[in-house]
């Protein structure tokens, strides 16, 4: 399993590289969970989405904001596991502010060889501070 893992990752890697959000889309398994934790009040493009849903992340970073960097450092895959390590940077027009966050995506790929998980844990004080909210600290 490890090895149809890591041939899916890196086909979606190689896909949205190549700007292909519909053939990105096409890996995901029908029922797959896709989540940004944060506020969509706040950060348009976090939260939960069903997979028609996809395209529409990625049209709301274009609109919001300016990609400067997204570096993937490092992959762990075990089983049907996969671990994306890396930083992604950009600056959201509104504000004129730089988003700088390190990230992790969890991916599972099902033994159908779809992804039917894609988590994306990044700093969301920071994204949302840079979208222009000023979040209460407790």
């Amino acid at each position: 399993m490890s090895d149809q893992t890591r041939s899916v990752v890196n086909e979606l890697l190689a896909r949205l590289g190549a700007g292909d959000i519909a053939g990105f889309t096409e890996l995901f398994a029908a029922d797959a969970h896709w989540e940004l934790p944060g506020d969509p009040k706040i950060v348009p493009w976090v939260g939960r989405r069903k997979v028609s849903e996809i395209p529409d992340f990625f049209a709301t970073m274009s609109e919001l904001t300016d990609r400067e960097l997204f570096d993937i450092e490092r992959i762990v895959v075990d089983g049907p596991n996969a671990v994306l390590i890396g930083r992604a940077r950009v600056v959201v027009r509104a504000t004129g502010r730089t988003i700088d966050t390190l990230f992790a995506i969890d991916i599972v790929v099902n033994p159908e060889g779809r992804v039917s998980r894609y988590y994306m844990f990044e700093d969301s004080l920071d994204v949302a501070s840079a979208m222009g909210a000023r979040p209460e600290l407790t």
